[in-house]
């Protein structure tokens, strides 16, 4: 697999076939908001991808598959993400992966989607038991050559499920879009960031100023300034702003990341620390994602202080370097 894959976005079930229900939800309708999700998510990463269904349509096992076999004419760089809902009064999200793959994905997919708020319970692989050489699941036993995923999202009879599902799928899905990424080699960039124009963010359904906040690392105190936002109250489709104008001088008090950035790389670049950054952008470790936006200290004109009190592992040098002037002066 690599950046040139493609990947068929399936949705489970469709039409009179409704799937799993529960909770007054159906497993068919969120299978087609995750593929649309997914889809959309793909190709503004610049992964090829195609789906099985767009709409709400049914699909027998035998026509579904061979809608997937015409897709992508048995060309071995192709990776299949099937999406469903489970049942069955568990709690969490699992990953069923092929007999003939190994456990790469489904682990990638598992803690991603994990990071993502749901609750891990396992990927695994299952076999059909009147021939344990052969998949279980139709749709990974007889799609060919290509590498296929089964995503089970959650259990849409359990009521913390039920919810996540209903509130909080976008978030799910989007943990699946990033392990994808990262499996294929391909940069990834959050939501309402693209690779060439990392300004904005789109509110979707069940953002809130704290959710944005985190899923950015920006402060949510920046958000509200650079939108000059005078209330909490998001709407759906809203464009916010992530990062100042590029004519404001003052935008240079944030930082995009790079293929090869540290902490400590950028904390020497921008003349500031690596704790002064982790408390800056509310990080708890020190990893970084390609196109993650840094607030950094905003710089002090040195004149206006005339006394600088030393902290404790405080020397000539760093103190020079936090406030940017000669260490002979």
């Amino acid at each position: 697999m690599n950046s040139n894959t493609l990947v068929i976005v399936d949705a489970g079930h469709g039409g009179i076939d409704s799937g799993a229900i529960g909770n007054g939800l159906k497993e068919k309708d969120l299978t087609l908001q995750a593929a649309i999700y997914m889809y959309n998510r793909l190709e503004e990463l610049g992964i090829r991808a195609v789906m099985t269904r767009t709409d709400d349509e049914y699909l027998p096992k035998a026509d579904r598959v061979k809608r997937i076999m015409n897709l992508y004419n048995n060309d071995p760089n192709t990776l299949i993400v099937s999406n469903h809902i489970n049942a069955g009064g568990a709690e969490g999200v699992e990953i069923v992966y092929s007999i003939n793959s190994d456990s790469t994905l489904a682990n990638m997919l598992l803690d991603n989607i994990g990071e993502a708020g749901q609750i891990k319970r396992k990927a695994y692989q299952r076999r059909l038991p009147e021939n344990p050489n052969k998949d279980y699941y139709y749709i990974i036993r007889e799609t060919g050559n290509a590498e296929s995923v089964l995503v089970e999202y959650g259990f849409i009879d359990n009521t913390n499920d039920a919810y996540k599902l209903q509130n909080n799928l976008d978030d799910l899905v989007e943990g699946a879009v990033k392990a994808i990424a990262e499996y294929l080699g391909v940069p990834y960039t959050k939501p309402g960031i693209t690779v060439n124009d990392q300004d904005t963010y789109t509110v979707k359904k069940g953002d809130t100023l704290y959710s944005i906040s985190k899923k950015q690392n920006i402060p949510i105190d920046t958000i509200i300034k650079l939108n000059n936002l005078t209330s909490s109250n998001l709407e759906i489709g809203q464009q916010l702003k992530l990062k100042r104008d590029s004519n404001n001088s003052s935008n240079k008090n944030q930082y995009i990341v790079q293929r090869g950035d540290t902490l400590y790389s950028i904390a020497l670049k921008n003349n500031t620390t690596v704790d002064k950054l982790r408390e800056l952008n509310n990080l708890n470790t020190n990893t970084l994602t390609i196109g993650q936006i840094l607030v950094l200290p905003i710089e002090t004109n040195i004149e206006e202080y005339d006394i600088y009190i030393v902290k404790k592992g405080d020397s000539l040098w760093s103190i020079s370097r936090k406030f940017n002037i000669d260490i002979n002066d």
